[in-house]
């Protein structure tokens, strides 16, 4: 699919081991505020929402465990935990507890959180594509640290080793009508969804209403604006099989739309489906050069969405593991006049490189459009490799950037000098004017259970505050 020949794959080692280390104003292991540890191994996907929650004055979060290499702990009972962490905001005490106990050790398994109006908590989650099921746990009434047992529910089709018709990727909605949607991938392989009418409690099956290119799955982020529209971003396929595009569309009273109202079709009730991820708006035109993959989406006070998402630009013409070397960042925003688009900062390179598509990740402030956090270990503006001054190695850090009246995006280090990686941010939705921030700290391997990173958390000054410097 991409470009990047030997050559420029030995220019690029050449520059990360001459280049400079980190800027030594900034202490060892600087984080921008005060840094909690809610847990001390966890990791998660981010096809799965919300994967973080604030409420009654506590962050929540979800994660697998990891117990070293997937296949030489399999059978140490904490290996594939699903894990709930808890941090009182204001007294700063962490809790965790077990949701399910040794499930699979893969970052595809942790949960997505609803708060049910009698003040419990919905938690659903489910293994990688290993079964056709869902699962789901409620908690006790204003208390995330006591949950019920262990409730599933079953998606059509026949069993398979692995894909065909498995379920994985929870993402929760409630609509005016008190209807609960859980959003899915499961039947062929395609989005689907099911639906509760009793803020949870059972569920069924409601169909496939998408499908892809068919090389292995469409992509999607959703973003729900509380009035009864899912918006949703999908791309054609994964990206290692596709030089995917990005398209937009929104889900209202059973139908699907275009950016600009016009009808697709309706939303499917069956495992048979008409309606693919290319029948949409599409916003961003992808390509060997510019391989897309969405990262968050959030709507603004118009509910209009706007988009971060990353794009592979150096591996056209290259097998699978040798590109990666040079990621971006983008930022999308709908607005009265339409989709615009525009590259906003170097994303770095691959995690690891069986996934040449796989950024350190980043989140949008919910409550800004012109706020977001990225990781990367490339300097957003120059690309330069991070090179931390406190061990000499390069490493992923945190950047707030904002976004000025004239357009100009601007990054502050939120992390630097580090000496572990910092992935995975995740910013939930917050009413306060600071900014709660959740991610994983430390080394991931491989989503198919590797990594040895923390969950850690952050409250970070408002939009336009200066981050401390200590």
């Amino acid at each position: 699919m991409k470009r990047w020949g030997l050559a420029a794959a030995v220019a690029a080692i050449a520059a990360s081991a001459a280049a400079p280390r980190g800027d030594e104003s900034y202490p060892a292991n600087y984080v921008g505020a005060a840094l909690v540890q809610l847990n001390d191994n966890g990791g998660w996907s981010w096809f799965m929402d919300p994967r973080v929650i604030v409420n009654e004055g506590k962050l929540i979060i979800g994660s697998v465990r990891a117990v070293g290499s997937n296949q030489a702990n399999v059978s140490d009972p904490r290996s594939g935990n699903v894990e709930v962490s808890v941090y009182e905001i204001e007294t700063g005490a962490t809790h965790t507890v077990v949701l399910h106990p040794h499930l699979e050790q893969d970052d595809h398994d942790a949960p997505a959180f609803y708060v049910r109006t009698d003040g419990r908590i919905l938690a659903v989650y489910s293994m990688h594509a290993r079964e056709r099921r869902m699962y789901y746990r409620i908690s006790e009434p204003h208390n995330p640290l006591l949950w019920s047992a262990a409730k599933s529910v079953e998606t059509p089709g026949d069993d398979a080793a692995y894909a065909g018709n498995n379920a994985t990727y929870a993402n929760l909605f409630r609509m005016p009508s008190g209807r609960l949607y859980n959003f899915i991938r499961a039947f062929h392989h395609d989005p689907n969804y099911m639906y509760s009418d009793d803020d949870g409690n059972t569920w069924k099956y409601g169909g496939r209403w998408l499908y892809g290119k068919g090389g292995y799955s469409p992509y999607l982020k959703y973003a729900d604006d509380g009035k009864g529209t899912i918006h949703f971003v999908a791309t054609e396929d994964h990206p290692r099989n596709f030089d995917n595009s990005l398209y937009h569309g929104y889900v209202r009273d059973g139908a699907m739309y275009k950016t600009d109202g016009t009808k697709v079709g309706t939303l499917s009730t069956t495992t048979d489906t008409k309606i693919a991820t290319w029948d949409f708006t599409k916003f961003y035109q992808g390509g060997p050069d510019n391989v897309a993959w969405m990262v968050d989406v959030e709507l603004d006070r118009s509910d209009r969405p706007y988009v971060l998402f990353s794009t592979q630009v150096d591996g056209r013409g290259l097998p699978r593991g040798q590109g990666g070397l040079d990621l971006r960042y983008h930022y999308a925003r709908l607005d009265a006049k339409g989709w615009h688009t525009e590259e906003i900062a170097h994303a770095g390179t691959r995690l690891y490189p069986d996934e040449d598509d796989y950024s350190g990740l980043g989140a949008l402030d919910p409550n800004n459009p012109d706020v977001l956090y990225i990781s990367t270990d490339a300097d957003p503006v120059s690309g330069a490799p991070l090179i931390s001054a406190a061990d000499g190695k390069r490493h992923y850090e945190l950047f707030r950037g904002e976004r000025s009246a004239n357009g100009r995006w601007t990054f502050t280090p939120f992390t630097r000098n580090s000496t572990v990686d910092n992935l995975r941010p995740v910013i939930p939705k917050w009413n306060d004017r600071r900014t709660a921030i959740a991610w994983m700290r430390g080394a991931y391997i491989h989503n198919h259970g590797e990594w040895y990173s923390s969950v850690v958390a952050a409250i970070a000054p408002p939009a336009g505050s200066t981050l401390q410097t200590q």
